[in-house]
């Protein structure tokens, strides 16, 4: 007889199998899945996360963004250069005279020319040194900025020394007569 209260059913002896299940299973053992060829390799006597490749691996492409603001990084030195520039080119000019224009701004233009080639070669020669030859990142472009303001406080000093009332002011504030 029946207990009233026993609500189990009999389990069904035909096993139940969907599409995707093969016929081969057996309880008690589990599935391997087959071997992948994986190209990384860890050696154990490495740290933990370091990685050997069998093939160079490719630098990401930084996006426009953050390269634009690698390129101003270090701005400040070739601005503070180009007012000492103008500065120094504006006293000259008119230490020169008006007759004289064409030739006064000719030389502004030439000397802001090499700054611009002087820049492009810095960072030319940055990425190469650093980029192919150490293997690293460039993350600013601090020096260039910093070698071209030099070069234009340089530029404009070569100019003043030729304005006569300056150099007779500097001479008489040094002491030298």
């Amino acid at each position: 007889m029946k207990n009233r209260l026993d609500r189990t059913q009999e389990v069904p002896t035909v096993p139940v199998t969907s599409p995707r299940q093969r016929n081969d299973f057996r309880p008690g053992v589990a599935p391997i899945p087959a071997k992948r060829e994986d190209p990384t390799l860890v050696e154990p006597t490495m740290r933990p996360g370091h990685i050997v490749t069998s093939g160079q691996l490719k630098r990401p492409k930084l996006p426009m963004r953050q390269r634009a603001r690698n390129l101003r990084a270090g701005g400040g030195w070739t601005v503070g250069g180009l007012v000492v520039l103008l500065v120094s080119w504006a006293l000259w000019a008119a230490e020169t005279g008006a007759d004289s224009v064409k030739g006064s701004a000719l030389v502004l233009v030439l000397i802001l020319g090499v700054a611009v080639g002087l820049f492009g070669l810095s960072r030319l020669v940055g990425s190469i040194v650093l980029e192919k030859l150490m293997n690293r990142q460039r993350r600013s472009s601090v020096l260039s900025h910093l070698a071209i303001g030099l070069f234009l406080t340089l530029a404009g000093a070569s100019l003043l020394r030729q304005v006569e009332w300056v150099i007779t002011a500097w001479n008489h504030l040094i002491g030298a007569r």
